[in-house]
């Protein structure tokens, strides 16, 4: 169930980057504060459901990517 939602969700990072044209490193400083996030995704690393929720909301939210090198405001998740 896990590694299922973990492939899902990597799907969601991969195409957000693809139709945004966005860096893997400025996706994760944006959106988590990690440059390294996507890199560890695609290593199979895992993230909170927390977190996952969050970084959906957040490309929903930026549908074109994010602005510069400043994240999107994420105060609230």
């Amino acid at each position: 169930m896990v590694l299922m939602m973990m492939q899902q969700f990597r799907s969601e990072i991969e195409a957000y980057l693809r139709r945004t044209g966005t860096k893997p490193s400025t996706f994760g400083r944006c959106f988590v504060c990690d440059p390294g996030f996507v890199s560890r995704i695609r290593a199979g690393g895992e993230a909170r459901p927390s977190t996952i929720e969050k970084i959906r909301d957040l490309m929903h939210n930026n549908p074109s990517g994010p602005k510069g090198d400043s994240a999107p405001d994420n105060t609230t998740a």
